[in-house]
C-alpha cells in the first residue's frame, strides 16, 4: 500500500513558483504605486491649481490697492484734500532749504577737471 501512495504524489516545482510568486508580487506592487503616484499627482495638480488661482486674485487686489494709491496720492487729489481741509500744508522755512551750486571757475584755472570723451569709433 505504500507503493501506491508514492505514485500518487505530485511533484511540486519550488523554485518555479517563487519565481512566479516573486513576478506577480513585483507586478501587484508596480500597478499599486503608479495608482498611488497617479493620484497624488492628481490632487498636487488640483492644489496647484487652486494657488494659481488665489495668486491672480491676490495679483487683482494689488493691482487695484495700486490704483487707489496713485489716485489718492496724485496732485489732484491732494490738493482737493487741502482745500476740504483733512491735510495742512506748512510752507518750508528758508533756513532749512539747502542749495548746491557748483563753483564758478576760470578758464585758465590748472586744477583738474572732469572731461568726456567721446569715442573714436562713433
Amino acid at each position: 500500500m505504500s507503493r501506491s501512495r508514492r505514485k500518487n504524489w505530485n511533484v511540486v516545482d519550488a523554485a518555479s513558483l517563487a519565481r512566479w510568486l516573486v513576478l506577480t508580487v513585483f507586478l501587484a506592487l508596480t500597478g499599486l504605486s503608479y495608482v498611488y503616484l497617479t493620484l497624488q499627482l492628481y490632487h498636487l495638480g488640483e492644489r496647484k491649481k487652486a494657488l494659481e488661482n488665489e495668486l491672480a486674485s491676490l495679483r487683482t487686489q494689488s493691482d487695484l490697492a495700486a490704483g487707489q494709491i496713485a489716485a489718492l496720492t496724485s496732485r489732484v487729489a491732494l490738493e482737493r484734500r487741502v482745500k476740504e481741509g483733512y491735510l495742512q500744508l506748512v510752507p518750508i522755512s528758508e533756513r532749512n532749504i539747502v542749495r548746491l551750486t557748483l563753483p564758478e571757475h576760470r578758464p585758465d584755472d590748472e586744477r583738474i577737471q572732469p572731461v568726456k570723451n567721446e569715442r573714436a569709433g562713433k
